[in-house]
């Protein structure tokens, strides 16, 4: 990207009255642990690159891509129609899959032009994840079913009805061989072959897979689950949330789990010991999605109200325990 394009994106955006960044603003104070703010309108989801190197924003008719860690304005991905639900990078970093109503998009970011779209009658996309290989595309439909699409031969593999209403949270285990989906009735644990294995009773908002596939955290409700993929029983169960857990993210160590709320808070758990580590604040609205960098040293959280905001992980860690110490 051109850095001419670069300035006319942010210029554009600016007098949208779209973005806005607390950078370069001594007079804003963030709490500890956070070191840079993005201010758009609104926003559903956030999406790091593998690479670590760009943040997708999905908002208001399109997608905002920005650099990352920096959060520097990089180009603006102008959608058909709609608002942006959900985003996700290929495996490769080479593709972005967009959901909108009724159609997702597979945005080739080297031209930044729609290779190809799935289109149907199933209401909003929240939830989009890749296979490892970036062969297959599983989406989480408005209408309750899930899909799993081959993305080589652009046709659905298949598809499932399970769920009451939208599928709000879906995932894929690291070495492919599981799928998880989540909505208002029940989280479900599926086989490459589109075969329920388990069941998972209650809310899931949210669905995450473990970078070692032996674990699924939930968010169920106002509480982070998280469950045994080999045997399908309850690991942990943690309260602190007082609003609906939207969000539950792994880090790429396994060592750390991220939960974002309805109640504005993001919180930072010990998975294996199933305590709470930290609570970060600085958003004044429902939080959405919270994601790691590949390299964990990173946290990147998004609320409602399309404020942004960016962590180090080290520092949000080193806080919390300076306020446990008696």
């Amino acid at each position: 990207m051109r850095r001419s394009t670069t300035v006319v994106t942010f210029l554009v955006a600016a007098a949208l009255g779209i973005y806005a960044a607390s950078q370069g603003e001594p007079d804003v104070a963030l709490p500890p642990g956070a070191v840079e703010t993005l201010a758009l309108g609104w926003l559903s989801e956030l999406a790091v690159s593998p690479d670590g190197r760009l943040l997708a924003v999905a908002t208001l008719g399109e997608v905002e891509l920005f650099s990352f860690p920096a959060l520097e304005p990089i180009a603006t991905l102008n959608l058909p129609g709609g608002n942006a639900f959900s985003v996700a990078f290929s495996p490769d970093g080479h593709y972005l899959a967009v959901g909108t109503f009724s159609a997702v998009h597979l945005w080739k970011l080297s031209s930044q032009e729609i290779s190809f779209s799935l289109t149907g009658r199933f209401g909003n996309v929240f939830a989009l994840s890749f296979s490892p290989d970036g062969r297959f595309l599983f989406v989480g439909e408005g209408n309750g079913s899930v899909m799993l699409w081959d993305l080589g031969q652009q046709e659905v593999v298949w598809e499932r009805n399970e769920h009451a209403w939208g599928v709000r949270g879906v995932g894929v285990s690291p070495d492919g061989t599981l799928y998880a989906s989540g909505g208002m009735d029940q989280g479900v644990l599926w086989d490459a072959s589109g075969n329920i294995i388990y069941t998972f009773p209650g809310r899931a908002w949210s669905t995450a897979f473990s970078p070692d596939g032996d674990f699924l955290a939930l968010g169920a409700g106002k509480i982070v689950e998280i469950w045994d993929t080999q045997v399908g029983l309850l690991f942990h169960s943690m309260w602190e949330h007082t609003g609906c857990v939207w969000w539950v993210e792994f880090s790429p160590d396994g060592e750390l789990l991220a939960s974002a709320s309805l109640d504005h808070t993001v919180r930072l758990w010990d998975p294996e010991a199933g305590v709470p580590l930290a609570e970060l604040l600085y958003h004044k609205d429902s939080v959405e999605c919270v994601r790691f960098s590949p390299d964990g040293r990173w946290l990147v959280s998004g609320s409602v109200d399309g404020e942004v905001c960016l962590w180090e992980v080290g520092e949000v860690l080193a806080q919390g325990s300076e306020e446990d110490s008696p």
